[in-house]
């Protein structure tokens, strides 16, 4: 099973990458999903807030303080990579690739590399021209900030139109880069 963990901040494309990454491989014949670390959080809004799932909605500083308390308050750093390696198990009978398109700390990298899953691709995605809009503290939150000098990632691209990203998604399918 290839595993593609895409990184980026907010609105630089993460999501939109995965899905082409995933609709190419489906058409070349491979089984892909597409997962997020970020779906244990989201779950636990909808059922502490009913948040119900939508981009207009989001409780951006609630999931980035519930991820905190988690990791740091818990004391448990590798929560959400735990889960996601359980959650390997299943997908690894299910598919071909996973792609986990909201990666933002350096542990969600390293945790999946050191695992016994050896196919792992690293892609850091930049957005420039990012319409939305975070809060200054939101913006300074630990999973907007930790990967910027992060230097071991496969592949850095730019998110310059969505062209781009349905072009290097074939291409990274493919094999060419």
């Amino acid at each position: 099973m290839k595993i593609i963990l895409i990184s980026g901040k907010a609105s630089s494309g993460k999501t939109k990458l995965g899905e082409y990454i995933v609709k190419c491989a489906i058409n070349n014949g491979l089984r892909a999903i597409q997962t997020e670390y970020s779906k244990y959080l989201k779950l636990y809004a909808k059922e502490i807030l009913g948040y119900d799932g939508s981009r207009e909605n989001k409780p951006r500083k609630f999931l980035q303080d519930l991820g905190s308390f988690i990791r740091y308050d818990l004391g448990d750093e590798h929560f959400f990579t735990r889960r996601m390696l359980e959650d390997f198990s299943v997908y690894e009978t299910l598919a071909d690739i996973v792609v986990i398109s909201d990666v933002r700390l350096i542990k969600e990298i390293e945790d999946i590399k050191n695992s016994h899953y050896k196919n792992v691709v690293t892609i850091k995605i930049k957005n420039y021209h990012s319409e939305y809009e975070l809060t200054e503290e939101e913006k300074n939150h630990i999973t907007e900030r930790e990967l910027e000098d992060y230097d071991k990632f496969d592949y850095i691209i730019e998110n310059k139109s969505l062209v781009d990203l349905d072009n290097f998604a074939k291409k990274i399918l493919e094999g060419e880069i």
